[in-house]
This record gives C-alpha cells, sequence and structure tokens, in this order.
C-alpha cells in the first residue's frame, strides 16, 4: 500500500475524500488528515508521504507555498490539488510545481479515480527505478546512500528503530510471501527474491513463512538490526542461510546462525592426508563430512572452506605460481550450486577429483588441447546467455571436471573466472557507452540478477556499476573539455 494524506482547511472536504473512494483497492492508505496548514507541512516532513491531496486556500501557508516548501526540501510526495472553480490559476502555477494533477469540490469518485490510477503508475515506476539503485546504495556504504535508504524505508512506512530483517530465497513460487508484513522488495533476478522487512513481533516472519514450505527451495532469514548501516551485512546472513537447502537437500527455512562460533579446524586433516596421498583415509574423511553436514552443524561457508581446500591442495602440487592460484578457487557460494545439485554430490566428485589427483590424471602434460578451441570460441559468442560447465559438458560430449583443466591449461582461468571476466568487459562498455539502468546492463552482460551483478563488478572492478559510470562520465567531460581548449 502507498501512504497517503489529506491536507484541508475544511473538515467536510477532508470526510468528502475519504468517503469518496475505496483507497485500498487503488493501492492507497490515509495516513493522516489536517486542517491546519502549518501542523501539515510538520507531519509531511516527519511521514513523507507517497501522496498528499492538497488545498490551494488555506490561511497561514497555502498549498501553493506548501508544495513550494516541500520541494525544497527534496521530498519525494506526489501532490493532487484541491481547489474550486475561481482558483485555476493557482492551479497553473501548482501543475508547474510538479502537482500531478487536480480536482474540483465536490469531489466525485469518477473523477478522483483516474488521478489514483496515475499516482500509482508513477509510483511503481519510481518503485521500480529505485530498486535497483536500492541494492547499489547498500553496496556503497556511504553516508548519503544511508541517508537516501532511510528515506525509502520510510516511504514504506518502515522504522529500523522497531527492528529490520532481511529476507533471502531461493526458487520460490510466490514472490509475495511477506504480504502481512510492511516491506521493501529487491532486485534478485529470476528464481530468487530479496526483501528488507519489518519485525511486527519476535520471529513472526518466521513463524509466517513456516506454513510456505512447498513454494520455494531455501530461504534465510536475518537476526534483527535496527540500523540502515547493517542491512548488507543482514542480507549477506540471510543469503547464506537460503543456502541451507544445499545442506538439507529437502526445501530449507533458515534462520540465520549469526552467533556460530564452528570453524574450520575438523577440516584440517584433510590437506594432511591429501598431501601424504592416504586415500583410504581420504575416503573416510569425506564420508565423515557427509554426516557432519547432515546433522545440520555445518554451514554453507563449511561446504565452501571444504571445496577451497581441496581445490588448492591439488593445485599447489602442481607448483602453479602463486598469483595465478586464486583463479582455481570458487568466489562465491552461486558459482557453488551452479555446479552441483547439493553437498552429497560436491562431495562424490571431491572423491573423484582425489582419486584423479592420487592417480596422476591431474598432471597439466597430460591435458590435450585438440578440442579446446570450440569450447573458447562457444563461450566467447554465448557469455551473455545461461552458461554452466555442465551445458559445456553436454554440448561437446565431454566431462565438464576435464573441460574445467582445460580452461585452467590454456588461458590460467577457471571457468567461471573466465565468464565473469568477459561479462564484467562488456558491462564496462556498455556502463561507459550507453544510458541503460545499471540493472539492465546487468541483464545484457549475462546476469539477471541485480545484486549479484553489483558484488561480482564490485570484487572485480573495485567500483559498484554506478560508480564506475560516474568516473568515466567525469573522465570522459575532462577529455572533452581538453580537446576544446587545445582547439582553441
Amino acid at each position: 500500500m502507498y501512504r497517503a494524506m489529506i491536507v484541508d482547511d475544511e473538515q467536510w472536504v477532508v470526510k468528502n475524500l475519504l468517503d469518496a473512494v475505496e483507497w485500498s483497492r487503488f493501492g492507497f492508505e490515509i495516513v493522516g488528515t489536517e486542517t491546519n496548514s502549518p501542523r501539515a507541512l510538520q507531519l509531511i516532513k516527519e511521514m513523507n508521504p507517497d501522496l498528499v491531496f492538497i488545498d490551494i486556500r488555506m490561511p497561514e501557508i497555502s498549498g501553493l507555498e506548501l508544495i513550494k516548501r516541500c520541494n525544497e526540501l527534496q521530498l519525494d510526495t506526489l501532490f493532487i490539488v484541491v481547489s474550486g472553480f475561481a482558483e485555476f490559476s493557482y492551479v497553473q502555477k501548482c501543475m508547474n510545481l510538479g502537482a500531478l494533477g487536480y480536482c474540483l469540490k465536490p469531489i466525485e469518485e469518477e473523477e478522483i479515480i483516474p488521478l489514483l490510477k496515475k499516482a500509482k503508475d508513477k509510483l511503481d515506476d519510481r518503485s521500480a527505478r529505485d530498486v535497483p539503485s536500492l541494492m547499489d546504495w547498500i553496496m556503497e556504504d556511504k553516508q548519503e546512500s544511508g541517508e537516501r535508504i532511510g528515506r525509502l524505508l520510510t516511504n514504506a512506512g518502515m522504522d529500523p528503530a522497531r527492528g529490520l530483517r532481511a529476507i533471502s530465497g531461493l526458487d520460490v513460487e510466490d514472490a509475495e510471501l511477506l504480504r502481512p508484513f510492511r516491506q521493501l522488495k529487491l532486485s534478485a533476478g529470476s528464481g530468487k527474491v530479496l526483501y528488507v522487512a519489518e519485525e511486527t513481533a519476535p520471529d513472526s516472519i518466521h513463524t509466517h513463512l513456516l506454513a510456505y514450505r512447498e513454494k520455494f527451495r531455501g530461504i534465510g532469514i536475518s537476526g534483527l538490526v535496527h540500523e540502515t548501516a547493517q542491512l548488507r551485512e543482514a542480507i549477506e546472513d540471510a543469503e547464506l542461510a537460503a543456502f541451507q537447502y544445499f545442506i538439507a537437500g529437502v526445501p530449507t527455512l533458515c534462520m540465520a546462525n549469526v552467533n556460530s562460533s564452528k570453524g574450520f579446524g575438523d577440516f584440517k586433516q584433510l590437506t594432511i592426508s591429501l598431501q601424504q596421498q592416504n586415500m583410504s583415509e581420504l575416503l573416510a574423511l569425506y564420508d565423515q563430512y557427509a554426516e557432519w553436514f547432515r546433522t545440520g552443524a555445518y554451514q554453507m561457508k563449511h561446504v565452501f572452506y571444504l571445496y577451497n581446500t581441496v581445490m588448492s591442495t591439488i593445485i599447489q602440487s602442481q607448483r602453479v605460481e602463486e598469483d595465478l592460484l586464486a583463479k582455481y578457487w570458487l568466489v562465491d557460494y552461486e558459482r557453488l550450486i551452479e555446479r552441483y545439485t547439493d553437498v552429497d554430490d560436491l562431495i562424490r566428485d571431491l572423491k573423484r577429483m582425489s582419486g584423479a589427483y592420487l592417480g596422476g590424471l591431474y598432471h597439466q602434460g597430460q591435458i590435450r588441447s585438440d578440442s579446446f578451441s570450440a569450447v573458447i570460441d562457444y563461450v566467447n559468442r554465448n557469455f551473455h546467455q545461461n552458461i554452466s560447465l555442465q551445458m559445456l559438458a553436454d554440448e561437446f560430449y565431454m566431462n565438464r571436471n576435464y573441460i574445467s583443466q582445460l580452461f585452467i591449461k590454456h588461458v590460467s582461468q577457471s571457468f567461471t573466472d573466465y565468464l565473469a571476466e568477459l561479462r564484467v568487459r562488456h558491462a564496462c562498455e556498455l556502463l561507459r557507452g550507453s544510458n541503460l539502468p545499471v540493472h539492465r546492463v546487468g541483464e545484457r552482460a549475462g546476469y539477471p540478477d541485480a545484486y549479484y551483478f553489483s558484488k561480482i563488478f564490485k570484487k572485480m572492478i573495485g567500483k559498484t556499476p554506478r560508480e564506475y559510470r560516474a568516473a568515466s562520465d567525469a573522465m570522459q567531460k575532462e577529455q572533452r573539455a581538453g580537446t576544446v581548449s587545445r582547439n582553441d
């Protein structure tokens, strides 16, 4: 629901507006009425409503002056003017100040409905533009970004002081699971939802979502936060908890375990067994790890650590230069679930890789290159599509681990890092050479998930897409200015 106010010094006009239409039917709720214009101005500043119906002629502060002052405060509020027949010159001035429309007293339903639809369309469009930017503001962690996030929360009727949670969902069938709660739905891409929602009572969101277990693969709920600066960490906690289905093997609703102190010491013996090439002990360890994960004692970060420990031990034994070693590691959970269906699938693959390693099949001299040119050409032409190692394996009738080794051998990068580099390079070109919104740039580069795109882009470039575009625009202006100066 968008939040609306009615401001008129005549009580009968206020009542007329209240009764003229079923507000909720058009996506609005009346959050306040006021007949005194100075109090109305203060109330608008405090509540920052989405829409205000305002009388032009009021004592002390006119409707025209009130709109001016709200514009000076840079509020996002839309205004619809209420007027009499003799005040059309005032109406024109209000429209010049950005008022959305006007209606004449007494107000009739057929007159107000088109204005409400127009206001809702404008607010919906604004929300669609704001959401990708909101993710960038959360990523940037700057003071002005925090202020902007605070205003958006206020517009949604949410107060961090009352407690907020981040909710991340994977493969969600019903994207409106959180209808009963005040919320901001963030851009998250196909098959994934991301919210910031206000908690109404201890664990009320968790209790509500328990009834929807058949409508998602995994949902993670962050701990309670009370400041906008905590939202980025809350989103990361929620996303980590959402991946718990990967360990459980069934649809899972999981509260983020922010106080978990479980470290990685239990996995130390794995490196020793690999280095000692003790296959029987390795197999026993993998079975032990699988059992630990089944108990729920470990999280996705432990799965991540397990995978990277095996890969780094294998690759280091090949005497690969240290500055190239990082290219073999997975850098985020999304890539892990692209590669494996669940933790059991991953452990089976680690067993196969360990066996191949101990059998000498991972020596770089044995990797053939005769099929790689076709693979790399396919990736170069289709990087913007939904592409994975398994898809390449199916396309070229090759083992996906073998294809992975071909990338490491011939381009000194893992497949996932090579693909990310292609996509981010293309995104940079689009950010410099077009006016496409950031989330559209991500989609064209192969990242339909706006948040994931921003995260990967910042990890590789050191700036968010918005920061990169701003820096590029500034550089181009300087270059044009220098060209003009030299011509003069």
